[in-house]
């Protein structure tokens, strides 16, 4: 019975740490995906405090921006997104909310939640994603619903355009999906912000 309790400890597979599979992440990746992804926290950064909302919502979402980016490299890396960072996010997300407790606005996250994922959700139904693009893709819509119904399926079309080229370009079938979920979020957030549809 001990040797048998021995045996299963010693063969029991270690998960590795969200921060561990960050730092892999960006130890493994090219010093060009590197620079984009810092290029991309910053732009985080100036999106989520450019837009106009409460402080609260505008800090989350330039914080939810920059996990995004985080997200987005450990998928380019292992073709597989972070649950607890993408969990973070949302929890991020709504936090901001928290301060300025307008129900409108809460409608519109959760709408966007249910727009982006469900929209992302119905690809993977199809094969065509996996399960972690499906859960980005609620954390994108949420981000970018608090400006507007029309945000959250528009980052996640954005998205599905922008792996769509990427892929016709570089001539691949199989891609990492979570660099285009960030880029359809900072289009979004962006034009929302600049009154596109509002």
């Amino acid at each position: 019975m001990a040797v048998s309790a021995v045996s299963v400890i010693q063969f029991t597979p270690v998960t590795p740490t969200t921060t561990s599979r960050v730092r892999n992440a960006w130890t493994c990746v090219t010093d060009t995906a590197r620079r984009a992804a810092l290029a991309a926290a910053v732009t985080s950064v100036a999106v989520g405090t450019a837009m106009p909302a409460p402080w609260s919502v505008r800090a989350a979402t330039a914080f939810v921006g920059v996990l995004l980016v985080i997200a987005a490299l450990v998928d380019l890396h292992e073709r597989r997104i972070p649950n607890r960072l993408l969990a973070f996010a949302a929890v991020v997300t709504l936090a901001g909310s928290v301060p300025n407790p307008d129900a409108h606005h809460l409608l519109l996250v959760g709408l966007g939640a249910l727009t982006g994922g469900g929209a992302m959700l119905t690809v993977h139904l199809c094969r065509g994603v996996g399960m972690g693009d499906v859960k980005m893709a609620a954390v994108v819509g949420a981000s970018c619903g608090w400006l507007s119904f029309e945000a959250a399926p528009i980052a996640v079309a954005v998205a599905a355009f922008a792996a769509s080229l990427y892929g016709v370009w570089s001539r691949r079938s199989s891609l990492a999906l979570g660099p285009s979920l960030w880029f359809g979020w900072a289009i979004s957030i962006a034009a929302s912000s600049a009154g596109w549809w509002t």
